[in-house]
Order: C-alpha cells, then sequence, then structure tokens
C-alpha cells in the first residue's frame, strides 16, 4: 500500500509542477500585468475538506 501512496504522491507533485509551469509560462507571457500568484501548501485546504467532512481535529 506504501508503494501505491507514493505513487498518488508523485502524481501529485507531477501535476503541481505542470500547473507551476503553467503559471510561470503565463506571467513571462503577461509580464506588464499584475503576476498570478500561486501557492503550492496546501495545509488549509486539506484542513478546510476535513471539517466539511466532520473529521476535524475535535473529533479525532
Amino acid at each position: 500500500m506504501e508503494k501505491a501512496f507514493a505513487q498518488r504522491r508523485r502524481q501529485v507533485i507531477g501535476d503541481c509542477y505542470q500547473l507551476k509551469t503553467d503559471v510561470d509560462c503565463y506571467n513571462n507571457a503577461h509580464s506588464s500585468e499584475l503576476p498570478i500568484n500561486l501557492v503550492l501548501d496546501f495545509t488549509m485546504d486539506v484542513k478546510e475538506i476535513d471539517v466539511m467532512n466532520g473529521f476535524d481535529e475535535k473529533s479525532a
């Protein structure tokens, strides 16, 4: 199971890297505009989903 989780994690990292590349290219092509800021820290996003699904820290 660890191998499956590691593979899924690598896929997510690949998706994030591609998104970063896309944003970097866009920002370079539109240098006269304010750059798009990309945040790749998903800690708060994951916590928010946990809370919405009833898995907040208080119920753990």
